[in-house]
């Protein structure tokens, strides 16, 4: 019940710019001059995107701004500190996480995966600062 009623606190459009936030700023780490570059090198992959999945990549970016409204309305972050801290908690507990199978059982680089993690660190965290400031 706590989980539903925390969906009627949410601010849409808050969700929404969150959202758009963390896919630019996905955008921006990993264009060539930063580490998009890098990360090509690592990947033996070039930087352009499979576009047939564009509109499902978007979408996900705003699931994830959902979810971490719900968890910012959850844990009454209401400031910037506690923007900063749901958006850390949740990069820690599940993408650092999650990451680390990639290490394992992909054997990716260290490097790249600091990439990866470095570039969901920043994106939750401003994410997280949006939803807990913009309700």
């Amino acid at each position: 019940m706590l989980l539903i009623a925390s969906l009627g606190n949410i601010h849409l459009l808050s969700v929404v710019v969150a959202g758009l936030v963390h896919m630019v700023t996905g955008l921006v780490w990993y264009m060539p001059r930063l580490f998009g570059n890098a990360w090509a090198e690592l990947t033996g992959k070039d930087l352009k995107p499979a576009s047939r999945w564009l509109a499902a990549g978007i979408i996900g970016h705003q699931v994830i701004a959902l979810a971490l409204a719900m968890i910012v309305n959850l844990a009454n972050a209401t400031n910037v500190v506690g923007g900063i801290a749901v958006g850390v908690l949740v990069w820690l507990g599940f993408v650092v996480t999650l990451e680390i199978g990639e290490l394992i059982w992909e054997k990716i680089p260290f490097k790249l995966f600091m990439i990866r993690v470095g570039n969901h660190l920043v994106a939750l965290t401003l994410a997280g600062i949006i939803l807990a400031v913009w309700r």
